[in-house]
């Protein structure tokens, strides 16, 4: 493909609000042989004009980052083109990351999908995709971009909240708590409708230990349910008991909350 046809190619898709392709969107573009396509795909990349998310999945770098990654920019672009279409969402630290809930950024991708893919790395990224029956991936979540869907900011908390391995425990979910007021009946309302009441719980537990002033003593605890741990995923001593939330603490609540004034 001449470079004058791939720019034109390109000016054609930005004009269209295009943003992300496959190579089977090109072939029904122009008239080429599957190498000429590969070769053509491989020079536009190589000339930072395309980036390469996955196998067969491209989007189109936006003006003033050439010579960058726009997946790497924009995690909505990566995800949007593998997944467009399928019921999926960023979720757990990377939907805190992205609603600025965390100081330091997810290292992988993380996303809430049903179907299982075969791709391992996104841009450069590992990907991870926690499995979640369709019916419950949309709740909660937002539009972004080049098609991808992302946890809104209260269904980020109770993801967390729900499983705070996959964020980094209950630091990093007391840091997301702490970082700016959310809904607290859109909390409740949530847990409700996916049936996490231990997320409420750990949430609450967390807002009342911690004097998170926005959520604090504003949730009510479920009456059904024995103890659970702060953190299932680290055994340890347990080293403190929240009664009115019957969770168990396998860290000093002092800890956690001199680690949010740092």
């Amino acid at each position: 493909m001449p470079q004058s046809v791939a720019l034109s190619l390109i000016d054609d898709l930005a004009a269209d609000g295009i943003e992300s392709f496959t190579a089977r969107d090109l072939a029904a573009r122009v008239q080429l042989s599957p190498q000429a396509r590969s070769n053509a795909l491989r020079r536009l990349v190589d000339s930072g004009l395309l980036d390469r998310v996955s196998r067969g999945h491209y989007v189109l770098r936006p003006v003033g980052r050439l010579g960058t990654s726009a997946a790497s920019e924009d995690v909505a672009l990566a995800v949007g083109a593998l997944l467009a279409g399928e019921p999926h969402r960023i979720a757990y630290r990377s939907a805190l990351d992205t609603h600025a809930l965390i100081a330091h950024p997810a290292r992988s991708i993380q996303v809430a999908a049903e179907r299982r893919v075969q791709v391992a790395r996104l841009s450069g990224r590992q990907l991870q995709i926690v499995h979640e029956a369709a019916v419950k991936t949309r709740i909660g979540a937002e539009p972004l971009a080049g098609g991808a869907w992302v946890s809104g900011h209260e269904r980020a908390l109770i993801d967390a909240g729900a499983r705070p391995g996959l964020v980094g425990g209950p630091s990093v979910l007391a840091e997301a708590l702490a970082a700016r007021t959310a809904d607290a009946d859109a909390l409740s309302e949530l847990a409700e409708q996916l049936g996490t009441w231990p997320a409420l719980r750990r949430l609450g537990s967390l807002a009342d230990a911690l004097e998170i002033g926005w959520l604090q003593h504003r949730l009510n605890p479920p009456t059904h349910g024995g103890e659970i741990a702060l953190d299932p995923t680290t055994p340890g001593q347990t080293l403190w008991r929240d009664r009115r939330w019957r969770v168990r603490w396998q860290v000093a609540p002092q800890e956690l909350r001199a680690g949010l004034q740092t």
